[in-house]
């Protein structure tokens, strides 16, 4: 067994790429293309701003909320109470996976200026 081990680590540890890699940037546009699905059902229960927030947050932004100075970055510790109590004020996307499929979510939200 050792004898294998070693003789498939050698083939690895020579490889330039892993053989699955060409798979991964589809496995993460998949994933990605997971988070940004709108769930209008979702912005049913829960209300326009409050699903917004879940699908900035879970694509990796920050939401800061009106009325409010510290910027909401962790999907779970989203703050709650009143649906309508918590709107959005700005959203900074740097770096996160935000895609275009996903801004029906902006057009249901009534993110204040």
């Amino acid at each position: 067994q050792m004898m294998l081990f070693g003789k498939v680590s050698q083939q690895m540890c020579g490889l330039k790429k892993l053989p699955w890699s060409c798979d991964s940037r589809y496995f993460w546009g998949w994933l990605n293309a997971v988070f940004n699905k709108v769930d209008y059902e979702r912005i049913r229960d829960v209300g326009p701003d409050r699903a917004a927030s879940e699908w900035l947050l879970r694509c990796g932004a920050m939401v800061r909320y009106h009325g409010q100075e510290r910027w909401q970055k962790d999907y779970n510790h989203l703050p709650t109470g009143p649906l309508d109590k918590y709107k959005i004020q700005a959203i900074d996307a740097t770096d996160s996976c935000i895609m275009s499929i996903g801004f029906d979510h902006m057009e249901t939200s009534n993110i204040c200026c």
